[in-house]
């Protein structure tokens, strides 16, 4: 395959999906792609969900828990903006913005069953996360906007959240709750759900006719946001969005990684590029063992060098195995790799070289 840097890869995107389990290094991935796309003259926000302390620290986030922009790097022509998700402070947003009057948003934000729902609701960090790029969509400030999605066992649990937040919420059940409604809160699934005993706790008696006005007051702010900044469901599907996977380069990864993208593929995703990263290197084969025997006196020593080097072999070997079969089985598919860091890089020099290293 002719080699593809990622201004060639994502050039058409608006908005890039990193995705992949935890643990693999995707928020690492994604401010470095960010600060590699922003060298090339593109204005790039990375929206991340929980950075490690010292990456925070490189993007200017350590301080920031307000979920609003700020500015990493603004000079030599370069424009690199973050924000760290701030699931509450997007739904409040949301409800200042679109709500029928300020009276009815202010009674929905002091709502203590709107605390608890924007709190402990499945799936309400990662409708957050989709309202949140939503409206940097809409603002139209940056040419490119890099999600660092929350890791996940099943990709298709981050991108059916949000519906699945909105169907509960607009759930017809929900009419019908008046404050006798136990069968309403089964139509709505709360039943002795985690959210259900939490607010009973919080209302007493008299949550059940308190949810049904809330979600009443709340599916009218939802349907006029909806209504104003479009669909979540057709921004994802549209040639605006790609996708960037991220995982390492173990047997058992990259099995998981070709089943990340058979899913996303029926989704209706577009999937523009794998990073397998902490890539072993390959290991030269090891001269005759004679020759370690002649230059170290002690046996046991030679014994413990000789089965390193081909344990540090047989994992290069397999790592190799690994890429290529990620890369034969997704054809066309642009795979980068990233060598083996002893310490992630977290600055902004690290960060730079790190994207030159994969995407340049």
């Amino acid at each position: 395959m002719k080699p593809q840097s990622a201004s060639t890869v994502f050039s058409d995107r608006r908005l890039v999906l990193c995705v992949g389990p935890g643990g693999v290094g995707k928020t690492t991935c994604s401010a470095a792609l960010g600060l590699h796309a922003a060298s090339e003259g593109r204005k790039v926000v990375v929206v991340t969900i929980d950075p490690s302390r010292r990456l925070a620290q490189a993007l200017g986030l350590e301080t920031s828990t307000s979920g609003e922009v700020v500015a990493v790097v603004r000079d030599e022509g370069m424009h690199l903006d973050a924000l760290i998700l701030d699931g509450g402070q997007v739904f409040d947003d949301i409800v200042r913005d679109n709500a029928s009057s300020r009276a009815t948003a202010e009674k929905i934000l002091q709502s203590r069953i709107y605390r608890a729902t924007a709190q402990r609701l499945s799936g309400a960090l990662e409708f957050a996360a989709m309202a949140r790029v939503q409206m940097l969509v809409d603002a139209g400030e940056h040419d490119l906007i890099i999600l660092d999605t929350p890791p996940t066992a099943n990709a298709i649990d981050f991108l059916d959240a949000p519906k699945r937040v909105r169907e509960l919420i607009d759930n017809p059940g929900a009419r019908l709750l008046a404050g006798t409604g136990r069968i309403s809160a089964k139509i709505l699934g709360l039943g002795s759900s985690l959210l259900s005993r939490t607010l009973e706790t919080i209302g007493g008696g008299q949550f059940i006719g308190d949810l049904g006005a809330f979600l009443r007051e709340f599916a009218d702010v939802l349907e006029e946001f909806h209504r104003r900044g479009g669909d979540f469901e057709q921004l994802l599907r549209s040639r605006a969005t790609g996708v960037l996977l991220v995982t390492t380069a173990s047997p058992f990864s990259v099995r998981e990684a070709e089943g990340f993208l058979t899913q996303l593929s029926d989704y209706g995703l577009r999937i523009d590029a794998v990073v397998l990263n902490r890539i072993d290197p390959l290991v030269p084969e090891a001269p005759p063992r004679e020759r370690l025997d002649e230059a170290l006196a002690d046996p046991s020593q030679a014994d413990r060098v000789w089965t390193a080097y081909a344990g540090a072999r047989a994992l290069a070997q397999r790592t190799q195995r690994s890429i290529e079969a990620i890369t034969s089985s997704t054809h066309d598919l642009r795979v980068w790799t990233a060598s083996r860091h002893v310490e992630p890089p977290d600055t902004l020099p690290e960060l730079r070289e790190f994207g030159a290293e994969i995407f340049g």
